[in-house]
């Protein structure tokens, strides 16, 4: 071969062994926001705190998802915030087990069509059959920034996040036992304020408080940085 054909040759060559870079994986209508979870026992404890909760404990979960952008079946859901509260007779912390009951609480003053949307998420996301009984239009309050987490579903579906504390490894063996039932990008583990859930169409009466019972993290994103598990300065601002 001539010399003069030798390098494009050679560079051909090169390229037509480089992998080929294929197009972003990103979906950028897809469903992207906040999500925490409230736990009934201790999802960062001691082997001795959770072996005692794991049998008589947790069978309550209730999942709260707001939504920073993307759509669903052609519906925008920037803005908007759907909650899952879930019943089972067993440890819902196991993201594995099934729940048995369920209702879906929607905000109020929303389309028709975002209502579907909405139900349609909750749907997908518990194996229990959710039917338009057990979804609830009320007045929803969500906040999930910065260090701040609240939520009010009317007045008896309530609870706020407090001081996130360190995960520090005491003499009981802490470390964190469950995953969150959610698909999550990233997550930390929070220590709950104050919770009162009092749902008469689960016959549920919960309450609880000062424990480290909540997941707060994001869901749809990529690349996220991986937070401090817990007792991150901003723990819900991810």
């Amino acid at each position: 071969m001539l010399p003069n054909k030798i390098l494009p040759f050679l560079l051909l060559t090169l390229i037509a062994s480089l992998p080929a870079w294929s197009a972003s994986p990103t979906d950028w209508n897809a469903p992207r926001g906040r999500v925490v979870e409230l736990h009934s026992c201790e999802l960062f404890a001691g082997s001795c705190v959770v072996s005692s909760e794991v049998g008589m404990q947790n069978h309550y979960a209730l999942r709260v998802w707001q939504f920073d952008s993307g759509q669903l079946n052609g519906v925008p859901l920037t803005g908007l915030t759907v909650a899952l509260l879930e019943k089972s007779d067993v440890n819902l912390a196991d993201a594995t087990k099934p729940a048995r009951a369920v209702v879906a609480y929607l905000p109020t003053g929303i389309s028709a069509e975002q209502k579907a949307a909405l139900t349609a998420w909750a749907r997908t996301n518990t194996t229990v059959k959710l039917g338009d009984a057990d979804v609830k239009s009320v007045n929803l309050q969500t906040q999930i920034a910065e260090d701040k987490v609240t939520f009010f579903a009317g007045k008896d579906v309530v609870f706020n996040g407090g001081t996130p504390l360190a995960c520090n490894v005491g003499g009981c063996g802490e470390m964190l036992w469950y995953q969150p039932r959610s698909e999550t990008s990233s997550f930390v583990v929070d220590e709950l304020g104050q919770s009162r859930i009092v749902e008469p169409r689960l016959s549920l009466k919960w309450t609880d408080h000062g424990r480290r019972t909540l997941f707060v993290g994001r869901f749809g994103y990529t690349d996220l940085p991986v937070p401090a598990l817990c007792g991150a300065p901003k723990t819900a601002s991810l």
